[in-house]
């Protein structure tokens, strides 16, 4: 299982990495920054990467409670970071507009992912 997610947990490495660098002090930027797309896009990537290669490992169809489990786990790890960073990395902090962008970055992940699943008919009829 782990050889089927392993681009997920080289991904999830990356932006662990990435939140725990020290940078210097940053001014507080508005709500719909252009940082705001970037953590959006790295979660989109994150989530696609978890249902990929549940789709892979399984080659079944995906129920809605993986789908599930997946998003809201991205989006959980997403907000977990914000919180590392402000605990434990000097000179970051947390914006709950990152925690926003993150959450939202995973539920896109989830609709591009979604078409991939119907076209290949390896989403279960109930979602």
């Amino acid at each position: 299982m782990i050889k089927y997610l392993l681009p997920a947990i080289l991904w999830m490495v990356l932006i662990t990495g990435l939140s725990v660098m020290s940078a210097p002090a940053l001014p507080k930027t508005p709500f719909f920054a252009p940082d705001k797309l970037a953590h959006a896009t790295i979660y989109a990537v994150f989530t696609w990467l978890i249902l990929f290669g549940l789709q892979r490992r399984k080659r079944a169809k995906l129920s809605r409670r993986q789908i599930i489990i997946s998003v809201v786990f991205a989006a959980f790890y997403g907000i977990l970071m914000e919180f590392v960073q402000f605990a434990f990395v000097p000179g970051r902090y947390y914006e709950y507009g990152d925690m926003v962008a993150n959450t939202l970055g995973a539920l896109l992940g989830l609709s591009l992912f979604i078409p991939l699943l119907r076209r290949k008919g390896r989403l279960k009829p109930e979602f």
